[in-house]
């Protein structure tokens, strides 16, 4: 019973599991990375697409909002969704796979605790969604007048415990999915409205009057980890700081 417990929980096992650890942590690190173009590529370039549709074009028709061009106001939105996505996708469809083709059974049957298999998955999910959001933000640094880093610690605290938070969801669904089909439908039906409707595009002052709208923006979650990687961006607050963190 004690080896038992040492296993689920992970007590006493660190330097026996270091090895079979750093393997798993491993592999998962090298399904994006040895396929970048496949893994990575695609989010780079749907963010871009943003930027050139809306932050160009759309913005030469908006002007500045609360002072800030418009590309600097939504850049933080665009960084914040490509990371959640990544960070997501990552454990989630590793997981699904696993079990859908009997890959999960060696991790299972390793000298690995409970504990140091869940982690493996999800700090490779947060690793993968914190590459995506700075290879955007190096690319928004070379561009004048989008990213001025006013708080480096609030980008870092709210791009690690969101990317953590992301990959941890990653590994339940994926833990849960049946099919290919349900992980996809936590993608559309949850995370793109909460997204879309967390302040990417627009500033809360849009949409004063609209009760309904208003309401479900202020409690979306989205809506507060936005906020918080805008001010750490450009300086920009709609909502408290430390109640989004």
């Amino acid at each position: 019973m004690v080896e038992g417990a040492n296993r689920e929980y992970g007590f006493k096992s660190i330097p026996k599991s270091w090895i079979p650890f750093k393997a798993l942590f491993k592999r998962e690190c090298k399904r994006y990375l040895n396929h970048p173009i496949v893994m990575i590529g695609p989010a780079i370039l749907t963010q871009i697409l943003y930027v050139i549709v809306f932050g160009i074009v759309l913005g030469a028709k908006i002007g500045k909002l609360h002072g800030y061009s418009y590309i600097a106001f939504m850049f933080p939105g665009l960084v914040m969704m490509a990371l959640i996505a990544n960070s997501f996708m990552n454990p989630g469809w590793s997981l699904f796979a696993a079990r859908h083709h009997g890959w999960i059974k060696p991790v299972l049957s390793s000298p690995l605790s409970y504990t140091h298999m869940v982690l493996a998955y999800i700090l490779a999910g947060v690793l993968r969604g914190l590459l995506v959001g700075t290879i955007l933000l190096a690319v928004a640094w070379m561009i004048p007048g989008i990213v001025a880093f006013h708080s480096l610690p609030w980008i870092l605290a709210y791009l690690v415990v969101v990317a953590f938070l992301a990959a941890c969801l990653g590994c339940l669904v994926g833990l849960f999915s049946q099919k290919h089909d349900h992980i996809m439908l936590v993608m559309n039906f949850a995370f793109f409205p909460l997204v879309f409707l967390g302040g990417v595009f627009y500033s809360l002052q849009w949409i004063e009057g609209i009760e309904l709208l208003e309401i479900f923006v202020r409690i979306n979650p989205v809506t507060y980890m936005i906020n918080g990687l805008r001010y750490g961006m450009i300086g920009m607050a709609e909502l408290n700081l430390w109640i989004g963190f």
